[in-house]
């Protein structure tokens, strides 16, 4: 249980969860509810944002990299600019994630490290890492246990349109850009459909973590 190989001795005593879908399959609320339930919940977007930070290495890489246009006016990086940047140009991306993703992995991993360490009697030995990319990688095989979020097409495309104040050629493209949804649902351990309420999906969230919970030697 844990990959100690990949998240350490301390790790290696942890159920370690990928949770993952596609843009607007609701997977941030995903994760709220698994908090809600008790649960030690990672998320790679925050943490990629606090890794970047002005004065951090990362920063100083990027900025090197790719020039003061990525910059608010405040002087940190703006990700819409430093995305749109990269969007699109594969050996850009590709050195973006050369720069980023190790410190990344390092924050997340020194995260189930403290998890591991400050864990009490009665907690659920388990830790869920919230990331978007993880087929998309090929990061799979790195967990225990693969949650997906899935929703359907039309679903996502008004969330994008409605929440987010896409276009709704943009919000194709963005879905069409990633892996498609049938990718991630084939390679996944547990499935959470989300084209409901959000009582319901909260009902799916509880059942998927009464299994994780089962998985990892304790009751939750």
């Amino acid at each position: 249980m844990g990959h100690p190989e990949i998240w350490g001795k301390d790790g290696g005593r942890l159920l370690i969860v990928g949770l993952t879908g596609g843009i607007a399959s609701g997977k941030s609320e995903v994760a709220g509810c698994f908090q809600k339930l008790g649960a030690k919940v990672i998320d790679a977007d925050v943490v990629a944002r606090e890794v970047v930070l002005p004065g951090s290495p990362v920063f100083q890489s990027l900025v090197s990299e790719f020039g003061d246009g990525i910059l608010d006016d405040s002087g940190a990086i703006d990700r819409v600019k430093l995305g749109g940047v990269c969007f699109g140009d594969d050996a850009r991306l590709k050195r973006l994630n050369e720069l980023t993703h190790p410190a990344i992995f390092q924050r997340i991993t020194d995260g189930v490290v403290d998890h591991a360490v400050h864990l009490r009697a009665g907690d659920v030995p388990a830790v869920i890492i919230d990331a978007a990319l993880i087929v998309d990688v090929g990061a799979s095989a790195m967990f225990d246990m693969l949650v997906v979020v899935s929703a359907d097409r039309r679903a996502r495309i008004f969330r994008l349109v409605g929440n987010r104040g896409m276009e709704r050629a943009e919000a194709e493209e963005r879905i069409d850009c990633q892996v498609p949804d049938e990718t991630r649902v084939a390679g996944a351990d547990l499935v959470i459909v989300n084209n409901g309420t959000l009582e319901e999906l909260f009902e799916r969230v509880k059942e998927a973590w009464s299994v994780i919970a089962s998985k990892a030697g304790a009751k939750g």
